[in-house]
């Protein structure tokens, strides 16, 4: 980094002590000013980081896939809530897939056309017992497409949503089941029970 005399602002070597065209002497001055710049690349460095890493814990997650879900249902996006479920229950043989979709697709019609805004309330872990069941209802539904051990995660979200639903009050909670399968957060859908 090349030292800049502040009194006529030629550059010069950093190991310069005095200006060759002002005779200017360098003083501790330019060392602090070097430091300082060092000093704001660090920060806005640290900054820039804290950054990326909330963008990608904000942009992935069990809230993340459920703030994926309620945007899909408000502005009635049936392909992006179908890429929200996991392939072994697209794929399963014991559901009627065609069926399904056809009623899921449905009601995200019938939701988006109601629903204002939302929020997600909290996100919880279930215990055991709560684990099991649904480990047990992948299987059921996924067969041998389903392969427990790729379960990373199974959390609990619970969603306020604010809207003119036709049968329920203006302002109604329910909560979503995301689990990580294969990398993969995915959403199982409240109306698919054993």
């Amino acid at each position: 980094m090349a030292k800049i005399c502040k009194n006529c602002g030629i550059k010069h070597e950093n190991s310069a002590k005095k200006c060759a065209a002002c005779g200017t002497p360098f003083n501790d001055e330019h060392i602090y000013a070097k430091k300082k710049k060092y000093l704001i690349i660090a920060i806005c460095s640290v900054l820039l980081l804290a950054a990326a890493i909330g963008l990608i814990i904000f942009s992935t997650g069990p809230r993340a896939t459920v703030r994926r879900i309620m945007n899909a249902h408000k502005r009635n996006d049936f392909e992006a809530i179908v890429d929200t479920f996991p392939d072994f229950l697209l794929e399963s043989e014991v559901l009627d897939s065609e069926e399904f979709l056809r009623s899921t697709e449905k009601v995200v019609g019938s939701f988006s056309q109601y629903i204002f805004s939302y929020n997600i309330e909290k996100a919880e872990t279930p215990n055991s017992n709560e684990r099991e069941n649904y480990l047990e209802l992948f299987s059921y539904f996924g067969g041998e497409n389903f392969d427990e051990s790729e379960v990373e995660d199974i959390t609990i979200v619970w969603v306020n949503y604010k809207g003119n639903i036709p049968g329920f009050w203006p302002s109604q909670g329910t909560r979503f089941v995301v689990f990580k399968y294969k990398g993969e957060w995915c959403w199982w859908p409240s109306n698919i029970n054993r």
